[in-house]
């Protein structure tokens, strides 16, 4: 998703000179520009106080297009690009800013929700470790799994535990699958993954918002510090 903001520069293109209003694409353009790295920083800025944070994708995930003077509409804007080029998942960040039904994708047919179970395991804040993933858990379940020898055929193995659990699909009463662990020592299982058939998200982003605050309130500021500082140099440039 992308954010672009419109802004009324009548009245500053009219207290210029003949020989600035030459210039008024680059200034434009350089104005522009900055003023989106402003908003780009203010949303990254917002992001620890509106989703738990394990590592830094999402806030790499703001991006900016600059404004071009040559282009014959010279804007700029603040854009998300979370998706992942390796899995095929796509940007997640514009459900977060309208809300909506999020679904499985890639040929799945389950969102795997992680449980407070595991999140106490591993801690609140930290990022789940491969061997925990959904992904790793899936392809040994049940004790056994399918795999294939060095000659091409296909064998079943035992499971290899992680930390020293095995994992299974079970239901809940409800019907609901989940992804369980249960210690080699132990009867009881845990739950580690709710599998769904899609989530419901709540918009919280606010990326739009943040965005037309932080340009309406300060365009004009840099508009008149790019002035001065074009006019500071003569205005010799191309």
């Amino acid at each position: 998703m992308s954010v672009r903001v419109k802004v009324d520069v009548t009245a500053a293109v009219q207290g210029l000179h003949e020989l600035e209003k030459q210039h008024i694409p680059f200034a434009l353009a350089a104005t522009l520009t900055k003023v989106v790295k402003g908003a780009q920083g203010e949303v990254q800025g917002q992001l620890p106080s509106r989703f738990t944070l394990r590592n830094d994708f999402t806030q790499k995930g703001i991006r900016i297009k600059p404004a071009e003077k040559k282009s014959a509409v010279i804007e700029a804007d603040v854009h998300t690009d979370t998706a992942n080029r390796k899995t095929g998942a796509p940007d997640y960040l514009g459900k977060q800013e309208d809300g909506g039904e999020r679904v499985a994708f890639g040929g799945h047919s389950h969102i795997a929700i992680p449980t407070k179970y595991l999140r106490q395991m591993i801690g609140e804040s930290s990022p789940i470790p491969a061997e925990l993933r959904p992904k790793a858990l899936l392809t040994a379940v049940n004790g056994r799994y399918a795999t294939r020898t060095r000659k091409g055929q296909m064998a079943l193995r035992n499971q290899v535990t992680v930390r020293g659990m095995v994992f299974f699909v079970q239901q809940s009463r409800s019907g609901t699958p989940m992804i369980m662990g249960r210690y080699w020592t132990d009867h009881e299982a845990y739950p580690f993954y709710i599998l769904a058939r899609s989530v419901r998200t709540k918009p919280r982003l606010a990326m739009d918002k943040t965005v037309e605050t932080y340009v309406q309130q300060n365009f004009q500021k840099a508009w008149d510090e790019q002035w001065s500082a074009m006019r500071a140099k003569g205005l010799r440039f191309r």
